[in-house]
């Protein structure tokens, strides 16, 4: 069983996108993580005000985490809209559907099963990536927007979760990859997180010139791994211009990883 969900949310108290999709199974175990100046705004909703201190995304995260060591949860950002696909075998015809009460009961059994199998974060991939239907799940990749850890066996004590503030959920990806952890998401479940910059929540204080100098800085961190290319932005408050993107190199990070324990070991 998924013990509780978390929601960190600001500037979004009039639009619980993630929130509002979920079944009432899964809102009675989840909390917007809101900071102390917005919580009057969320007395509707099940809320954790967050210390005083803590107002930036990665820092959040870092407080959910270490805060919830004991459990099994998920992270979810608040615009998430959640779907299920056709895999080959499937009868039924649209490729994506939007998920019932059913599939998020499929989908906590399957995760936990991951689980138990050792894998200590995984979670759904976007509905921007095109599905292997074939297979249920892909491996050591980029995540992000929707997390679920396994708290008594995730590393949080070991991460810096907070030096690359916009590149946050790639920065500790990477690192869990290079400490020999692997993911999985599913390719049958799947998320809509909209548009990059698509108004609301950060968008005020995320500039283009912030994320670009984040994606700098989360390549200097991963050296060999991270190769930063420019790209035009096709939605949101970005749309048509030019920003830094990159591409990353997921399984090595996870493959030197594992050469290393090898060599180690002899």
């Amino acid at each position: 069983m998924l013990n509780n969900f978390f929601i960190p949310t600001y500037k979004r108290h009039d639009a619980q996108i993630t929130f509002n999709n979920l079944p009432k199974s899964w809102q009675d175990r989840t909390f917007l993580v809101v900071q102390q100046d917005e919580q009057h705004l969320h007395k509707d909703y099940p809320h954790i005000v967050l210390p005083v201190e803590i107002t930036k995304v990665p820092e959040k995260r870092e407080w959910i985490a270490k805060q919830n060591l004991d459990k099994r949860f998920g992270v979810f950002d608040d615009d998430l809209k959640f779907f299920k696909t056709r895999m080959l075998n499937d009868d039924y015809e649209k490729s994506k559907v939007k998920m019932e009460d059913k599939d998020f009961d499929d989908l906590e059994e399957l995760l936990c099963g991951w689980m138990d199998e050792g894998i200590v974060f995984c979670g759904m991939d976007v509905t921007s990536n095109i599905p292997d239907r074939e297979k249920e799940y892909k491996e050591i990749t980029r995540q992000w927007s929707n997390f679920f850890f396994d708290g008594p066996n995730f590393p949080a004590n070991e991460l810096d979760w907070t030096s690359i503030r916009y590149a946050e959920d790639f920065h500790v990806t990477l690192q869990l990859f290079k400490m020999g952890y692997k993911n999985r998401l599913s390719n049958r479940y799947r998320v809509d997180p909209g548009p990059v910059q698509s108004g609301g929540g950060l968008t005020d204080e995320r500039t283009i010139q912030a994320h670009n100098e984040s994606m700098q800085k989360l390549a200097l961190a991963h050296p060999g791994l991270v190769a930063l290319y420019e790209k035009e932005t096709t939605a949101g408050e970005w749309k048509n211009t030019a920003k830094i993107a990159a591409n990353i190199s997921w399984k090595k990070a996870f493959k030197d990883a594992n050469s290393t324990t090898l060599e180690s070991f002899f």
